[in-house]
């Protein structure tokens, strides 16, 4: 037994909002090196010896293939869900029309196809947030495809009484109950369980819209499908 009496063990400190930034970025940075490796190695594997598998081979090759592009979504889904709430803004002068097509572009178009009106404003805001909106957005849609696997998606904007701009992408997929909409925003949430994912896309979404100022919501479009509106200020 010590003699000393009881040794004060100090208080735990709690890593800082840019600590945990920092943190969440290197751990990201070093899964996807790693990750964009085994994805080519795979790609190259079915280019050299595809042809020569049987049905099994060709079947596990394709799983492990979507296996490891699937964890790396997730790796990137986390990196923006902490920066979405803790990264200090970088605002500037942000085209949401340039943005919202620049992102549309890295869409496979036999899967989505994207239409996005003239009107989009340029607004004072991070960069790198706004197109992380668009590209969960999108890949919520995606998601949500119709029946033949594939959704298209419109992207408006209109002025609400001068105070905000309302930036609406509304897709003609299977949507989500009226009653989920706003359970969709749940951290964890996936309302599509055979998509994979963390369910952190809306998060996301919310909560960029939050650092700005403004918000997101969802409803039902008028021609069926879902439409999801971003509240902008001025």
């Amino acid at each position: 037994m010590c003699s000393h009496g009881a040794v004060a063990v100090p208080e735990p400190q709690q890593p800082d909002a840019e600590d945990l930034v920092r943190f969440v970025r290197m751990v990201s940075h070093g899964l996807r090196n790693p990750l964009a490796i085994a994805t080519g190695m795979l790609d190259l594997l079915d280019q050299l010896a595809g042809a020569q598998l049987d049905d099994e081979g060709r079947e596990l090759l394709a799983r492990s293939s979507a296996a490891v592009h699937r964890t790396a979504d997730m790796v990137l889904s986390v990196q923006r869900y902490v920066g979405a709430q803790h990264r200090p803004l970088q605002p500037g002068p942000v085209d949401l029309g340039e943005v919202a097509r620049s992102v549309a572009e890295q869409l496979d178009p036999a899967v989505a196809t994207v239409q996005v009106a003239e009107g989009l404003p340029t607004l004072v805001a991070d960069r790198d947030m706004a197109e992380w909106v668009f590209h969960e957005l999108y890949d919520n849609a995606r998601r949500h495809a119709r029946a033949d696997g594939t959704v298209a998606v419109s992207v408006t904007a209109a002025q609400d009484a001068g105070r905000w701009w309302l930036v609406s992408i509304t897709d003609d997929g299977t949507g989500i109950p009226a009653e989920r909409h706003e359970d969709a925003f749940g951290e964890g949430e996936r309302l599509d369980r055979a998509g994979g994912g963390l369910g952190l896309g809306l998060p996301i979404v919310r909560a960029v819209l939050a650092r700005h100022g403004g918000e997101a919501w969802l409803e039902e479009a008028p021609d069926g499908g879902l439409r999801a509106t971003t509240a902008w200020p001025t």
